[in-house]
């Protein structure tokens, strides 16, 4: 198995639409959460949401001509990965090969030009007002194809769907890829779009969100706290370029870390709630792999955390289980960005290596009094200043779905 680096990472979220702005947000403890008029509008119980803000600047230099076909996640896809390529020293020219590839996914695509389509076709009772670009808008591939359309991507370019894990499972799938020689470099993540009222109303139905907080939106999301009462929906991307090490070196590019380990394994149990035995199984699939690669101890790990009742306490019981006396420290961002659906894996991810590349913890933001049914877990409160060395991230979805990266710095 050959050897798979990070070259270069793009971020696009509700704390910020760049590494500068997201590395400060994380370290300072700035949310990205506020409160939404509309959704008072529309009698939900939970009126915050995290929104992606300022991004025209970034975006306009994919062009006009090709945002045309870009619902809202692709254009989040697209400024992450012109940061992503700008960090990797990457060309245009240099992905044009049958040796690179686009693994970028999401859970529901452009789901808001669904909703625009209906829309019109009801206020106009005919499809002639709706033009063609919706098609490739709505699809759950459209970051890929949109990104293999504009760069030129002539290898593999398609998109994985697996709820929360998605970011996670296309960013390992990208590995595996690299690591058995099918590509030799991919750009690879997810990105979702605004969907909280499509599906946060769903959610909000199954008081999956929090209700108590929308006087004070920066406090809605609490993950593993006592006063916890459901996760918050936010968007944005996340953006890896992944590279066969080997191929970055003859480039003159210095990776700054290695994937080391990705695990991936469904509950096989229940729609709606987690057994525990697919997360057990992902965490100790990918580190197992990571000792393959001499890692011997994980110093942190990005927990799933999206601030749920039996979520939370299922991750605590599973984390003490996996790693025993050798637990490493602990957090959940969700605190601060809220849960970014399908995107939230790659989100994460950034988040992570950041903190890996800095040498800090972000702590898990609104986490005041620890839960009972959480305790026993090594949890951050307050930033850490620590040297690492690996770090893992991992997320568990609806569906049964559990995913688990594992990366060590160079």
């Amino acid at each position: 198995m050959r050897r798979v680096v990070v070259t270069g990472m793009g971020i696009v979220s509700s704390i910020g639409n760049s590494q500068v702005e997201v590395l400060g947000a994380l370290r300072e403890g700035r949310s990205g959460l506020e409160f939404v008029p509309e959704m008072r509008e529309l009698n939900f119980r939970c009126q915050v949401a995290g929104r992606v803000k300022g991004l025209e600047p970034k975006i306009a230099a994919v062009g006009k001509r090709t945002l045309q076909t870009m619902s809202d996640a692709a254009r989040y896809a697209a400024a992450a990965t012109l940061e992503a390529m700008e960090e990797a020293k990457l060309e245009r020219q240099m992905l044009q090969s049958d040796k690179a590839g686009v693994v970028v996914g999401g859970s529901f695509g452009g789901i808001n030009e669904v909703t625009k389509a209906e829309q019109l076709l009801r206020q106009h009772r005919s499809p002639s007002r709706l033009g063609i670009t919706g098609t490739v808008k709505i699809m759950r591939s459209t970051a890929a194809g949109n990104l293999a359309a504009w760069l030129g991507v002539q290898g593999r370019a398609y998109a994985i769907c697996s709820s929360s894990c998605s970011g996670t499972d296309n960013i390992g799938h990208a590995y595996e890829l690299i690591a058995r020689g099918v590509l030799d470099l991919c750009i690879c993540g997810a990105a979702e779009e605004s969907c909280w009222k499509q599906i946060g109303a769903f959610f909000d139905n199954w008081r999956g969100m929090p209700f108590s907080w929308n006087d004070r939106p920066a406090k809605a999301c609490r993950p593993y706290d006592r006063d916890r009462e459901g996760t918050v929906f936010s968007e944005g991307a996340g953006i890896l370029i992944l590279e066969e090490r080997e191929h970055a070196r003859r480039r003159g590019v210095v990776p700054y870390a290695e994937i080391v380990g990705y695990g991936v394994a469904n509950d096989g149990w229940h729609m709606f709630e987690p057994s525990g035995e697919g997360l057990s199984e992902c965490l100790r699939q990918a580190l197992v792999q990571a000792r393959a690669h001499g890692v011997e101890r994980i110093d942190y790990v990005n927990s799933h955390g999206t601030g749920t009742k039996l979520h939370d306490a299922l991750e605590a019981r599973v984390i003490k289980e996996v790693f025993g006396p050798l637990a490493p420290f602990v957090s959940s961002t969700k605190g601060l960005t809220g849960h970014g659906m399908g995107a939230a894996g790659a989100q994460e991810a950034v988040f992570t290596l950041l903190m890996l590349r800095h040498d800090f913890i972000a702590p898990t933001t609104n986490l005041e009094h620890i839960a009972s049914d959480c305790e026993g877990i090594a949890h951050v409160q307050q930033v850490m200043e620590r040297p690492l060395a690996s770090v893992a991230s991992f997320n568990a979805g609806l569906g049964g779905t559990n995913a688990c990266l594992v990366f060590r710095k160079l």
